[in-house]
């Protein structure tokens, strides 16, 4: 698969995130995500959330609204999936983690 289909698919996956969160044990509305997919595409917005160090809101609101199961439909856990490595850095694949592993998920 080539990389423009791969980015292709990757937003798509981010947009299901949004549809996902919905349907946790607290629904969430991730609508400023959702926009920033929207606006940026899938791969543009991971990389925007992955360069800021801290925990995004969003990150913690999928924790609130579904524990493990909020942070495993998460950008952060989506990014580490095998299918997408391609597309990320070792860097941001350990941000991921990082991020991940402060609210208890170990990946």
């Amino acid at each position: 698969m080539d990389k423009k289909q791969l980015e292709a698919d990757f937003h798509h996956a981010m947009l299901e995130i949004y549809d996902l969160a919905k349907k946790l044990p607290t629904p969430y509305r991730a609508t400023r995500f959702k926009q920033m997919v929207d606006e940026l595409g899938g791969k543009a917005a991971a990389d925007k959330l992955l360069a800021s160090p801290d925990i995004s809101q969003g990150l913690g609101e999928l924790y609130l609204a579904g524990q493990e199961k909020g942070l495993k439909i998460s950008m952060e856990y989506l990014i580490l999936q095998e299918r997408w490595s391609p597309l990320f850095t070792e860097e941001q694949k350990s941000i991921a983690r990082k991020k991940l592993k402060q609210c208890g998920l170990d990946v």
